[in-house]
């Protein structure tokens, strides 16, 4: 099935997304002896009734033409993507899912990581912080056609005490949370303003695809979606 195909015919529907999906290119990924992660992961996301994933390893895009060759006779989208980390003010934690669109695979993501000076010693590692700054990282994700997202900015306090930095002057509206109630902190911060609040699997394992997916009714489908899904503000708020 083309990748028109698979677009046209989930248009004007709802999709069911799991954008943070780990294969083998990630270190600790738990992989099934004898089992080819690529093929079972496409069959489990059919089951499970995912209709869009993205690969984001980790400073990776070593594994996303594998899963696209298995998918490209189901009506599955994969998107390539990678995982990123950056730092922002006193916290070198933040994480980011940087999303390209469909058709695109592993050749444009390692371009992307040689943009961002990554060296071949990162691949796979999450312990690895890139050099550039945010407004850096997003002008070259922009460059790419892509989409970021910051994700579990809410797992610890280090990461709690930057989000009203990507909130206010980075104008970031939808976030890829850790804990549900999460949600609360946004509504009595910013009572005004309207947020997507997601959750995704992370999955480093087959069985945890899908443990966590987002709804969203998207404006079109693929990339272009999920773009102005999760756009951020251009005008910067006031923290008076």
């Amino acid at each position: 099935m083309s990748i028109r195909n698979k677009i046209e015919k989930s248009k004007g529907k709802s999709y069911t997304l799991d954008l943070r999906i780990h294969s083998p290119a990630s270190l600790g990924y738990q992989s099934i002896q004898g089992i080819e992660t690529a093929d079972a992961l496409v069959r489990l996301c059919k089951v499970k009734g995912i209709d869009v994933i993205a690969i984001t390893d980790s400073n990776s895009g070593e594994y996303i033409d594998r899963v696209v060759s298995s998918a490209k006779d189901h009506p599955l989208l994969v998107l390539p993507g990678v995982e990123i980390r950056c730092r922002l003010a006193e916290c070198d934690d933040v994480t980011l899912a940087c999303i390209f669109p469909e058709g695109a695979g592993s050749t444009l993501v390692e371009s992307f990581l040689e943009r961002l000076n990554i060296p071949k010693k990162a691949r796979g590692r999450t312990d690895h912080v890139v050099s550039q700054d945010l407004s850096s990282i997003i002008e070259l994700v922009d460059e790419f056609n892509g989409v970021v997202i910051p994700c579990r900015m809410d797992k610890t306090p280090q990461r709690m005490r930057v989000l009203p930095i990507l909130v206010e002057e980075f104008g970031f509206r939808t976030f890829e949370l850790a804990y549900g109630d999460t949600a609360k902190f946004f509504k009595k911060k910013w009572p005004k303003l309207k947020f997507n609040l997601i959750s995704f699997s992370e999955a480093k394992a087959l069985a945890q695809v899908g443990s966590r997916t987002a709804k969203a009714k998207l404006p079109k489908p693929g990339i272009e979606g999920i773009r102005e899904y999760a756009k951020r503000e251009s005008i910067v708020l006031s923290t008076q």
